[in-house]
């Protein structure tokens, strides 16, 4: 630019070297406001957080500043309020807007023994929270950090963007060179130097990413760098844990059969009185069942826990028998043929079945099975649709796996994968020349999540997923997923616009100059004006909504 200003005054154009300061000036001035709305917003997050809190002390409440609260004091969320730490929900009840921690639009219930975070806003209940982190702690607080760090890192395309507005500089002077020793014609020759500029994109590639990093950021997703939104957007492979990613991780009861005159009632009734206190998942799910439909349970004696088999207990004087084939042959109870042909069923859909008896009498079968989530299949379709090839790891049986990623339409799905042979199936995709994604629950996968292209973590804003991946989903809704991988590809698109415009622009700019069709005053408004389009292509980011693939 300073060239170009003294080449401009050299052959007297100062009209021309005015038009070329005040545009540079003011794009300047557009930049540092640009970039300076992404440091407010960080900013406003940072005072967000409350300076005051309610604490009880000695049986009495007190106003005192954050700084002053310690773990393990019970602070008051009046109904309104932010909530100023991580903790637990002591006492009360509430609705609290989770939106700055996991983008969730709707409020999340609060009861006795929920987890709250700093930067949330309670609704309508007062509550009583023991705190557990304050100030940076707070997943509030590592979000703002990560942020930050993230935005002042530098992605691969910057670096190659830096290089290139380097690069420009020698070529226009080459090309100047080269214009004066062919045409001797001055004012072609400033003309060339005047139209030649770079600024377009080596201001607008880290405006994009600045963007980019900060879209993700308020829907509840955190981006470790310009790097990770850069590899997102070149990924062709994603590979999907299925509990907790794929599934909600909860086995429940999608059906009872019956046999010899009992009721599905009794069944249910009759399973439950023996799981009532079992902290197996399965017999968890029994007995929510059984509450669900109000079904009254007694209770029972002798209970005998047989590892693998299942369990027996007694009840009112009559056994109860609840667990496998082999449990019920043991006992000498036959087993229907009907129900072995269910068990083998179940077990290629990828469901267990419980049979069910009393006193040596078959009553009949629970079937569980984990429940996928409701976004699950439509999250599929969707990268299939985005030409991304989609495979399903899972430690459960490979009938499990099969029928689960059948159900989505996934395109491979491998299970009886213990963590090691999961990286080891990363490792091989990328050896292929893959670009992987790999998304977990960041806490089993953590060594698959770090081998990947990019470790995509999902859980609920927990520690370990902030810690473990390259990108963390602060909810478990997939849909976040398919948000993150469009805002890549979209801020991927507008800088690679920028780049090959800048090379464009230059090049017919110099050609024309070079033949003596650019005037200097001309070839000062080319510049200038594609150095703004180019710097407000990128500003628009900042201010669209994040993109849904369809």
């Amino acid at each position: 630019m300073t060239i170009a200003l003294v080449a401009a005054l050299c052959i007297g154009q100062f009209f021309t070297a005015l038009v070329i300061a005040f545009f540079v000036l003011f794009a300047e001035l557009l930049e540092g406001y640009t970039v300076g709305g992404g440091c407010r917003a960080i900013e406003k997050l940072i005072e967000s957080l409350p300076h005051q809190v309610t604490v009880r002390r000695d049986g009495r409440e007190r106003e005192l500043s954050t700084q002053e609260v310690g773990r393990g004091e019970t602070i008051i969320i009046r109904p309104g309020s932010r909530i100023p730490a991580d903790g637990e929900v002591r006492k009360g009840h509430s609705f609290v807007d989770q939106s700055s921690i996991t983008g969730e639009s709707l409020p999340v219930e609060k009861v006795e023994g929920s987890k709250v975070f700093a930067g949330t806003i309670n609704k309508d209940g007062v509550l009583e929270v023991r705190v557990e982190k304050i100030g940076r702690d707070t997943t509030f607080g590592k979000i703002i950090e990560i942020v930050e760090q993230a935005e002042k890192s530098k992605a691969p395309v910057e670096r190659v963007s830096d290089r290139l507005a380097a690069g420009l500089v020698y070529f226009a002077l080459g090309a100047a060179v080269l214009t004066f020793i062919v045409t001797r014609n001055l004012t072609s020759t400033i003309a060339v130097i005047i139209v030649a500029g770079a600024c377009g994109v080596a201001a607008g590639t880290p405006l994009a990413i600045l963007a980019g990093i900060g879209s993700a950021a308020r829907r509840g997703i955190i981006i470790k760098g310009g790097l990770y939104l850069e590899q997102l957007s070149q990924i062709d492979t994603v590979v999907l844990d299925k509990t907790g990613t794929l599934t909600l991780g909860v086995p429940e009861v999608t059906s009872i059969t019956t046999l010899n005159g009992a009721s599905e009632e009794e069944v249910l009734q009759t399973a439950a009185i023996a799981e009532q206190h079992s902290e197996h998942p399965l017999g968890e799910a029994i007995v929510r069942r059984a509450r669900e439909r109000n079904v009254p349970l007694r209770e029972y004696a002798n209970l005998r826990y047989l590892p693998g088999k299942g369990l027996t207990c007694d009840d009112n004087g009559s056994e109860i028998l609840i667990g496998s084939r082999t449990l019920f042959e043991e006992r000498g109870v036959s087993v229907p043929a009907k129900f072995v042909a269910d068990f083998a069923g179940a077990k290629s859909a990828g469901q267990t079945t419980v049979l069910v008896g009393r006193n040596r009498r078959v009553l009949g079968t629970v079937t569980l099975a984990d429940q996928l989530r409701g976004e699950a299949r439509q999250a599929v379709a969707t990268l299939k649709n985005l030409g991304l090839r989609t495979i399903l790891l899972t430690g459960d049986s490979s009938s499990t796996a099969k029928a689960i990623g059948d159900s989505l339409g996934v395109d491979e799905a491998v299970g009886d994968l213990l963590p090691q042979q999961k990286l080891e199936k990363i490792r091989s995709l990328l050896q292929r020349g893959n670009k992987v994604a790999m998304v977990g629950d960041g806490v089993n996968d953590a060594p698959a999540l770090a081998e990947a292209t990019v470790g995509v973590a999902m859980g609920q804003g927990t520690d370990v997923a902030l810690e473990t991946a390259d990108v963390t989903l602060m909810t478990s809704d997939l849909s976040r997923l398919l948000e993150v991988l469009a805002i890549s590809k979209r801020c991927y698109g507008v800088i690679m616009f920028n780049f090959w415009g800048t090379i464009l622009v230059d090049t017919a700019g110099i050609a024309l100059a070079f033949f003596g069709l650019l005037a200097p005053i001309i070839a000062a408004l080319i510049h200038v004006g594609s150095e703004l389009g180019f710097i407000l292509n990128s500003a628009r980011l900042f201010r669209q909504a994040p993109p849904v693939p369809t």
